[in-house]
């Protein structure tokens, strides 16, 4: 591997990280300004977006890079070229495809699908982002196939911030102009159209420059006719629907969530008003399931791909070393942050949103970060060993399952019900990804040492954050919110260095897994000179 890909690949996980967390964190003033009904009709309109999206884009900028690289590799740059204006055109037509589709459907799907005639306007705005963010992503599928990064990982922060600022922007002054909470809502996925616009413009600044820098290069494509438009089409749609049905699978949940929870809270009771103000509340643990999400996404990150090359050269062994090492680090950065979650939901709650409102359902959904974080390194386990079908039919499986538990479980929990389904389909789906990756190369899922180990670990963290909390809250007579701000933030990094601290002395993490961390050679020299860790 080149040091421009690693080089490349490093600086797009660190932009990526960035952009999660930047779209994960928005959610608290995005609450804070417009409150838990808006959000909910927010939250309503975005999973059918995402499906259509999906379908639009197709797995066709994952195809492009592929191809691109391969016309590349024979120097035959006007090749990729064209790969790029086909895979635009069809990306094109699929984009106002579902424009057509959302946008003038908005009424009937939001009215009789969802049954909130709020979400139309939502909607109609979403349709209009479609047209813009398939062609990006051909374009990102364009530099990823020439082995930049960087490209991708800066328009994706763009986009990103574009999209938060109008977001909070336009909320803002909406709110203040009094306007409908249906437009306020409207207004806020706005965001979503500036920052596809955003992100599209970056990527088409990088295409003129490598057009320009193209000129001076010397290529030597192959003597032969390049490949007609309807038979390079045919290739790259038929490469792609595989990648699509896989990717379709994910924001499946959320249109689950989206059909079943405020018409189950309904039946049981609640108007539409506070049914669609409880999905909103709902909606509060996802930003801190989804950052504890992000980190450990990145700790797997580098060691996911090593396992198919080790694979391809029968290196057995390191394959097995490989995965012994992603599922410690991901439970090592899981299982403590979910049960801290879980535990001290409520200072963080009132930090970010001002109340405490659903924190039981949120204590509930943190939960859930243990068994999605495990199943997708499981996931990505299985694809590096070339089972690329069994994630997605194991998701599927989550998917009905989430189904059903929400039949059984909102009528008589209320809001709380449907975390707890959220925490049974990802406890299935982990489940069978963990089952098969044994299965398959007959490692052994230690238990003791996965589990058992960083939960002590994770024990001791709690107890301290646990008796700092309470000491805290008994000294203070009457608890603001910056208070909480301030709890949320010290317990953050006391939490951090009592579980390092923990992890060292039950011997869960060794030097050589120190190594591996952020700054690990700082921390491996500060526990030296403190004798705590043995070298």
């Amino acid at each position: 591997m080149s040091n421009k890909l690693v080089k490349g690949t490093l600086i797009l996980s660190i932009l990526t990280l960035f952009t999660k967390i930047i779209g994960s964190l928005f959610w608290a003033p995005f609450q804070n300004i417009a409150g838990d009904e808006t959000v909910g009709i927010y939250r309503i309109s975005f999973p059918f977006y995402s499906i259509l999206l999906m379908i639009a884009t197709a797995g066709i900028p994952i195809t492009v890079s592929k191809f691109v690289a391969e016309h590349l590799s024979q120097d035959d740059y006007p090749g990729a070229r064209r790969v790029l204006r086909v895979a635009s055109l069809i990306l094109t037509l699929t984009g106002i495809l579902s424009f057509c589709i959302l946008f003038f459907g908005a009424e009937y799907i939001s009215k009789v699908i969802l049954g909130n005639s709020a979400a139309t306007s939502s909607m109609k705005v979403l349709a209009c982002a479609i047209l813009f963010v398939p062609i990006m992503g051909a374009y990102r599928g364009f530099f990823q196939g020439q082995q930049q990064m960087v490209p991708t990982g800066i328009s994706q922060l763009i986009e990103q911030i574009v999209r938060v600022g109008v977001l909070i922007g336009l909320t803002y002054w909406m709110v203040q102009e009094g306007m409908s909470l249906a437009t306020v809502a409207a207004g806020a996925t706005a965001g979503a159209l500036f920052g596809a616009i955003a992100g599209l413009m970056v990527m088409l600044w990088y295409n003129q420059r490598d057009k320009k820098e193209q000129l001076y290069q010397k290529w030597n494509p192959p003597l032969r006719r390049p490949e007609s438009f309807r038979r390079l089409s045919k290739k790259i749609i038929t490469y792609a629907i595989p990648i699509s049905l896989a990717t379709l699978v994910l924001p499946l949940i959320g249109l689950i969530d989206s059909f079943t929870v405020p018409r189950l809270l309904m039946d049981s009771g609640l108007t539409d008003k506070e049914a669609t103000e409880w999905f909103g509340i709902y909606g509060r643990g996802e930003p801190f399931v989804n950052v504890i999400s992000v980190f450990s996404s990145s700790l797997t990150l580098a060691l996911i791909p090593a396992i198919a090359a080790h694979m391809s050269r029968e290196e057995y062994e390191a394959v097995e070393h490989k995965i012994s090492q992603s599922w410690l680090m991901t439970l090592v950065i899981s299982l403590p942050a979910s049960l801290a979650l879980a535990v001290l939901v409520e200072p963080l709650n009132i930090a970010m949103y001002k109340d405490n409102n659903g924190g039981d359902t949120l204590a509930i959904l943190a939960f859930s970060a243990i068994f999605s974080t495990l199943a997708v390194t499981c996931s990505g386990i299985l694809q590096g060993l070339g089972f690329n079908k069994l994630p997605v039919r194991h998701l599927l499986i989550g998917a009905g399952v989430k189904v059903i538990a929400n039949f059984l479980f909102i009528p008589t929990m209320g809001i709380r019900g449907s975390a707890l389904a959220m925490v049974l389909a990802y406890i299935v789906v982990c489940g069978l990804n963990l089952w098969q990756v044994v299965r398959i190369t007959g490692i052994r899922f230690r238990f003791g040492s996965y589990v058992l180990k960083p939960f002590l670990s994770a024990g001791i963290m709690l107890a301290i954050l646990y008796l700092f909390y309470k000491s805290m809250i008994f000294l203070t007579d009457k608890p603001s919110r910056l208070f909480y701000i301030f709890i949320s933030l010290a317990m953050v990094l006391i939490g951090s260095f009592v579980y390092l601290f923990a992890l060292i002395i039950t011997r869960t993490l060794t030097e050589r897994d120190l190594s591996m961390i952020p700054m690990g050679g700082r921390i491996i020299t500060l526990f030296t000179r403190l004798r705590i860790l043995q070298r």
